[in-house]
């Protein structure tokens, strides 16, 4: 089984594409299994060491269970072994996660990522237990939390890191998405890899606590991976001058939203913008019910999609 120390430099977090002309209404799958699979090998090419399907912008809650089975299917053959891949099982229940989490291990998924349950707002009790729950019914498969305050009402606070050192023996992982301290990362005792990401989260913590930094997150990696690439390959080198550098390229880059407090409203669809506007990969619009994307933010994306592909292209020029 994974263990914290196996997951190192960046976590790639895909969308899942959307087909082209399908009813988002009908029968059939709305997954394009091609590009999907395109976009996750040319990905791990590239350099992405590990693999998270379906957290926001994979739009685990509009994506059915039918559709998850088959997409996680192929992107494990596509991986085939090579970086670990987790997989998403946020549901509104503990027995739903156990069920899909059991499907994953058996078709040989290295992981699952869960967030907590989506439906009362969790209790220190209730979420520690969660994830307890987890590993006695799963006790052979990693967790990758999906640690989102935004989205799971919840601050994961001193004592749940406590509770999960404790607790939780299978989770290995946290893809941050709150204020991390010092405090936070003892109190797990070394059993978490605590990864942030962008939006100022990597850099952060990796100025103010660099043993923490092995490993970190990015959905900008479905719009070209090569900054994060070179983050993480100056991190190995010890090249700090190096990762300032890469740090300040990425936070150049423009995304002039209008309003960040609204970001949870509106973060599938700008995600998937500038995925698009990006050209690394095609993943087509959000699936309903989460379309509504305002015209000043839609800019913002494209905006924002089109400069970090300029960055790539400059990344790839300047390694060749």
């Amino acid at each position: 089984m994974l263990r914290a120390n196996d997951i190192v430099g960046l976590m790639a977090l895909p969308p899942t594409p959307l087909r082209e002309g399908i009813d988002p209404f009908g029968t059939e799958s709305t997954v394009d299994l091609t590009e999907a699979t395109n976009a996750v090998g040319r990905l791990v090419a590239d350099g992405a060491k590990s693999i998270g399907l379906c957290g926001t912008t994979g739009e685990c809650a509009a994506v059915t269970w039918s559709e998850k089975q088959e997409y996680y299917a192929a992107i494990k053959d596509t991986v085939a072994g090579k970086v670990p891949l987790f997989a998403g099982a946020t549901t509104l229940g503990t027995r739903d996660t156990v069920e899909q989490m059991r499907w994953l291990r058996d078709l040989g998924i290295d992981g699952a990522f869960v967030g907590l349950p989506l439906w009362q707002t969790p209790t220190l009790e209730n979420a520690v237990g969660f994830y307890a729950d987890l590993a006695d019914a799963l006790p052979d498969f990693p967790v990758l939390v999906y640690g989102n305050s935004f989205f799971f009402k919840f601050d994961y606070p001193v004592p749940f890191w406590e509770g999960i050192a404790a607790r939780a023996s299978t989770t290995i992982a946290c893809k941050v998405g709150f204020p991390f301290t010092e405090e936070l990362f003892k109190s797990a005792k070394g059993q978490v890899n605590f990864m942030n990401g962008e939006g100022g989260l990597l850099g952060q913590a990796w100025r103010n606590l660099p043993e923490s930094v092995t490993a970190g997150w990015a959905t900008s990696a479905s719009m070209g991976p090569e900054p994060w690439v070179r983050f993480f390959d100056l991190l190995a080198k010890g090249d700090n001058a190096g990762c300032e550098a890469v740090l300040r390229d990425i936070d150049a880059v423009p995304l002039p939203i209008p309003d960040f407090t609204k970001f949870a409203c509106y973060n599938t669809q700008l995600e998937k913008a500038r995925i698009d506007a990006a050209g690394y990969m095609r993943c087509g619009p959000p699936r309903p019910p989460y379309t509504d994307l305002p015209d000043e933010w839609r800019e913002a994306a494209v905006t924002n999609g089109r400069a970090w592909a300029d960055l790539c292209r400059r990344y790839r020029e300047e390694a060749r």
